[in-house]
């Protein structure tokens, strides 16, 4: 793709992206501050908001090029630190699991829960295949942070950050509000059947261990950025689309088969990331010239 020029005085402004993590940071900083003596974890969400305001601000008033990719890269530190946290922020809080009122709405929607029902289907390759599929969406999103945090053009990376990180504002303000373990955890006793595979199996539970927050359940956040990962491909880049497509339909299964998600968590990840990808990319094409840089990719 041929390298433009961007016009910065879109950057004079503040993102809706930009005021949704602030405010999801913002609201665990006064919960912490109201109800702990987490004061470490405080001092961390006060030094990340200070870092995300000053890049704002040089950003707006300065309008470098290198200065707003900075200031639209931290989001994606600032996410991560916020996710990493969940473990540490929601016993800090004294919040207790929601894992019952999530299992009696799948009880509604489906009958009951699709991870005890899907131990029938278990099998090594099975798990492997689907191992692998929830593998590949930590694959993907860190190549989207690397390609479009680093070599793409400001205007592609603003569509990319702008529904993206409202998305992750809203999913980690639901791990806050609605946090769960999960089936693996509730449905303990009920799901007999081990979930056993070979390499993949193995490589995936490792990741899941030092990377999950433990209460990373509802809404599913795994579904719902890759989601809106296949339809910003779809629209700015084809072949990684086609490339894409697959594991993302085995990701979506993955997270049933392997006992990560209640039904409730995926349609709402689902939900939540197509109104952020239409509400917030139209956003962004409204603030940057379209044909400059929002041509779609063939």
């Amino acid at each position: 793709m041929r390298k433009i020029d961007c016009d910065m005085d879109p950057f004079r402004k503040i993102f809706v992206h930009e005021i949704c993590m602030c405010l999801m940071l913002g609201q665990i900083l006064v919960r912490l501050a109201i109800s702990s003596q987490a004061y470490g974890w405080m001092a961390a969400f006060a030094a990340v908001l200070g870092v995300y305001g000053v890049l704002i601000h040089r950003g707006r008033t300065r309008l470098e090029p290198l200065t707003n990719r900075l200031r639209l890269v931290w989001n994606m530190v600032a996410m991560n630190f916020a996710f990493t946290s969940i473990k540490y922020v929601v016993p800090a809080l004294g919040l207790t699991s929601r894992d019952a009122a999530l299992a009696a709405i799948d009880r509604v929607l489906v009958g009951g829960d699709l991870s005890v029902w899907a131990q029938q289907l278990y099998s090594r390759p099975l798990t492997e295949i689907m191992s692998l599929g929830y593998m590949l969406f930590i694959v993907f999103l860190f190549f989207c942070f690397f390609h479009y945090g680093i070599r793409a053009d400001l205007p592609k990376l603003l569509a990319f950050c702008s529904g993206l990180f409202v998305l992750y504002a809203f999913g980690i303000t639901g791990y806050t509000l609605v946090p769960a373990h999960g089936p693996l955890v509730y449905f303990a006793d009920e799901l007999t059947t081990p979930v056993r595979g070979y390499l993949f199996a193995w490589l995936n539970g490792v990741m899941v261990a030092a990377g999950s927050s433990g209460w990373d359940v509802f809404p599913s956040l795994h579904v719902g950025v890759g989601l809106y990962m296949l339809l910003f491909f779809r629209r700015f880049d084809r072949a990684v689309w086609r490339v894409y497509l697959v594991p993302f339909l085995f990701l979506v299964l993955s997270t049933i088969y392997l006992r990560y998600h209640y039904f409730i968590d995926l349609v709402c990840g689902a939900g939540l990331s197509l109104a952020c990808f239409y509400a917030c990319l139209g956003f962004s094409v409204r603030s940057v010239p379209a044909e400059v840089a929002f041509s779609k990719i063939k």
